[in-house]
């Protein structure tokens, strides 16, 4: 086995990883890259969609180009961007907070319920 003690504690220590290796074993990072894939198949279906329901009449003016690929492709990238970071962005707010103040929902407590308070306002006069 491939283990080695640390010379201050004297407890073991694993082998450190580096690379891809270290990059795969990272939960955050499997966490991005699984949400990666989800908004990536999602774009890849609206495009589909889109195409296949002819909306707008995309499909017609893109078949009718000389390189039909390159819109698509163009149209592909965006959807992509746009919906891989929605992915993204939605699976890091709903990561727990560490801030121990949190019931496991991500977001912290309140201390008291919220109730409406009056609050004064003056009116103007009218001109």
């Amino acid at each position: 086995m491939n283990e080695s003690l640390d010379e201050g504690t004297g407890t073991r220590r694993e082998p450190r990883q580096s690379g891809v290796a270290w990059l795969l074993a990272s939960p955050f990072f499997r966490l991005l890259a699984i949400n990666w894939l989800i908004g990536a198949f999602v774009a890849v279906l609206v495009l589909g969609g889109l195409l296949w329901f002819d909306t707008g009449r995309l499909r017609s003016l893109m078949l009718a180009s000389e390189q039909p690929w390159l819109p698509a492709l163009v149209l592909l990238f965006g959807l992509m961007i746009t919906l891989c970071s929605a992915a993204m962005g939605a699976a890091i707010m709903a990561l727990p907070a560490d801030d121990g103040r949190s019931g496991g929902s991500g977001r912290p407590r309140r201390s008291r319920p919220l109730a409406p308070a009056l609050a004064a306002v003056p009116a103007r006069p009218r001109s």
